[in-house]
Formats: C-alpha cells, sequence, structure tokens
C-alpha cells in the first residue's frame, strides 16, 4: 500500500474517470489512461493482471477493477473511495433521469420518446448478442450453451439454475484457452481479512434493513443476487430482467427497457441501471439501497480475490467454468431481446428507427450520441 496516495487523489482519478467514460468496453482505455498513463498509481503490468482477475469474478468488471487499484493504495479505505468515485457520476445522473422519467412518462411527448428508446435498446441488445456469440463463443460447443441457455429462458428456467449449470458444464466441456503471463509476483496483499470483515459488515446491514423495511431489504437482496450472477457490463441485462421483471414482478417490461435506454446516456458502469429499478419502487431510498446493493457482494469477491490472484489466473476449471457463463449470457441476451422486441410499437417508423440505429452502432457510433437522435426523432415520427 501507498501511504502517500491520498484517499481524495483515489475518489477524484476515480470520479474523472465514472464521468467520461461511456460504451462498456470502450471505458477500459478512459481507465487505464488515467489510473496508469496521468497519475502512475499502478503499472501497466499490474493493471493487466487486475484485469485479467476481474473478468474471472463475478460483478462489474471495471468497478471490480476499480476496486483492485483502490485496495492496491490504500487497503479498504482506497478500495471504497475508488468505488464510490467510478460510480458516484452514474448514480447521480440515473437518479436524475429516474425523477424526471416518473414525472414526465404519462405525457404524449415522453410517450414518443420512449417508443423510439425502446428500439435503440432492442438494436444494442441485438448487437451485444452479435459481440458475445463473437468473443464469446467461438466453437460450436460454447454455441451450444448459447443456444441452450436461450432455449431455457424462453422456458422460464431460472437463472441460478442456467448460470450455475453453464459454469458446471464448462469445467468438463469447454477449453477456455491458454492461461495469462503473471510472472512470480506475490499472489496478493492479505486481503482476505479484510474481506470477511466487509461481508460481515453487509450481513449486518441486511439485518437492519430487515427491521426496518422489508421492501428495501427484498430489493437490496435481489440486486446482491443479480450482481453475483452478472458477469462484464451487458450481462448484467438479462440478469436483472429475469430478477425484477419475471421473477419479482416489481416492473414490466416495457418500463424495464425505458430505463435500460436512460442508462445508455449516462457515463460510468451499466449496472447502475439498478438506481432506476429502486427509484420507481421506492424513490431516492430505493435508487441509494439498489445502488450500493449491486456493487456490494462483487466487492467483497474483489477483496477476497485479490488475495488469491495468481491462483485464480492459473485455475483452467476457473477460467472454463467463465467460459460456459460468458457463452450462455450471450444466450440470455438473445432472449431477452426476444421479450423485449414484443414491447416495441412495431410499424415503419420503428423499423427505420432500428436499421438506422443498427447502422449507427456498426460505425461505432458513441450509444449516447445514438440514444440523443433517437430521442429528438422519435418526437418527430411517432
Amino acid at each position: 500500500m501507498s501511504a502517500k496516495t491520498s484517499l481524495w487523489s483515489i475518489f477524484k482519478c476515480f470520479f474523472t474517470a465514472g464521468a467520461t467514460a461511456y460504451g462498456g468496453p470502450a471505458m477500459m482505455p478512459v481507465l487505464r489512461r488515467e489510473v496508469v498513463d496521468k497519475r502512475s498509481f499502478v503499472s501497466r503490468e499490474e493493471f493487466r493482471l487486475g484485469l485479467g482477475l476481474c473478468q474471472i469474478i463475478p460483478g462489474g468488471t471495471l468497478m471490480q477493477l476499480s476496486a483492485y487499484i483502490g485496495l492496491k493504495l490504500r487497503g479498504l479505505w482506497g478500495a471504497l473511495a475508488a468505488y464510490v468515485g467510478f460510480s458516484a457520476p452514474a448514480f447521480l445522473l440515473m437518479t436524475l433521469l429516474s425523477t424526471f422519467y416518473s414525472g414526465t412518462r404519462s405525457t404524449p411527448l415522453a410517450h414518443s420518446v420512449y417508443s423510439g428508446l425502446k428500439v435503440v435498446v432492442l438494436a444494442i441488445c441485438l448487437m451485444s448478442c452479435l459481440d458475445f456469440v463473437k468473443r464469446f463463443a467461438p466453437t460450436r460447443r460454447h454455441q451450444a450453451f448459447t443456444a441452450g441457455a436461450a432455449a431455457l429462458f424462453l422456458a422460464g428456467a431460472g437463472i441460478v439454475p442456467i448460470v450455475g449449470g453453464a459454469a458446471l458444464l464448462g469445467i468438463f466441456f469447454l477449453d477456455p484457452g491458454p492461461a495469462p503471463e503473471i510472472g512470480d509476483g506475490p499472489a496478493g496483499n492479505g486481503a482476505l481479512r479484510l474481506a470477511v470483515c466487509t461481508g460481515l459488515a453487509i450481513l449486518a446491514g441486511l439485518g437492519a434493513l430487515y427491521l426496518a423495511d422489508r421492501m428495501l431489504f427484498q430489493l437490496a437482496v435481489s440486486m446482491i443476487k443479480v450482481d453475483m450472477l452478472s458477469f462484464g457490463g451487458f450481462g448484467i441485462f438479462p440478469v436483472m430482467f429475469a430478477e425484477v421483471v419475471e421473477h419479482r414482478h416489481w416492473i414490466d417490461g416495457s418500463t424495464f427497457i425505458e430505463g435500460m435506454a436512460l442508462a445508455q446516456v449516462t457515463p460510468g458502469p451499466t449496472m447502475l441501471a439498478s438506481a432506476f429499478v429502486g427509484y420507481v419502487l421506492r424513490g431516492v431510498a430505493g435508487a441509494v439501497t439498489a445502488s450500493v446493493s449491486i456493487f456490494s457482494g462483487s466487492f467483497v469477491v474483489v477483496l477476497a480475490a485479490a488475495h488469491y490472484r495468481n491462483a485464480i489466473l492459473r485455475s483452467r476449471q476457473a477460467r472454463m467454468a467463465l467460459s460456459g457463463v460468458l457463452a450462455t449470457l450471450g444466450g440470455m441476451i438473445v432472449a431477452v431481446s426476444w421479450t423485449l422486441a414484443k414491447d416495441v410499437p412495431w410499424g415503419w417508423q420503428s423499423s427505420a428507427l432500428l436499421v438506422l440505429a443498427l447502422g449507427a452502432l456498426v460505425k461505432k457510433v458513441p450509444v449516447y450520441w445514438i440514444v440523443l437522435a433517437a430521442a429528438g426523432l422519435s418526437m418527430a415520427i411517432y
């Protein structure tokens, strides 16, 4: 740990990254520029190893990486400063947008805008399907996982058995590729005790929430569940849909897709779409509860994983299980896309907007520009 790096410096660095990083994997170079190139918080090699570790464990990859780097700098408080800094811009914007959404959703103009934004989210889902298949289902075995997950999801199978089964079957049937180069450095920095203490603190917080407000308690538990079943950024999409729409029935598919549309215009981690769900259910208290909970479980995991970093990165079984999960998440995105397509008001307007959005995504136009352009166009054509 480095006593020279202040907690304020850590928070400010990650807040800057969280406020300027858009677009899932495109956020990684922004974060690397801030912590490696500009501030030299960690070496490029340490950044690479941290990224490799965070791609294996559940949760939002870049949120986990932020905590990992903060942990290296100043222990538990450094990890918290990085975590809060990176997520704060997206949380603040999502809460403001959710407030605006709740106050305007019933107006005719808002109806037109959200009709178009549903099409954009569907386009993003379709492109994410292709991306997941291309990156994580390169062989017929992987593609069988993808197709099987889509079929099971549409048939009503639970998210836990789908993801858990994929991880188990992946250990026996999938090739994870070569292990990353690790070198001869230490396995970790003794963070296991911090993980245990943090986990106990979270359990105590859940107990207090259970006594104070059962609805917020259920929301917190659900978001922890979503967190622990999600891998990568957009991998949260089918998991959260399954939990809040199909299992809990807290919101309908139309509201969910509108919330995901709002999440596309905010920087930082996509997982903070949880703030929208929480706000719709219980206002600001719900947004805070959902946003804290969506990262709490994986925060404990990254603390423990840092202690066993080298063993995890070298583990062939861990990488095989991850291969199965990632291939499966691609299939569930396909299934959710099919389900959400039913909530789109189809006609020539939606069809044309879908083609335009897909074309813009292929050309790698930033997602927030696509969303903003679609919102403006929707007011004219719907």
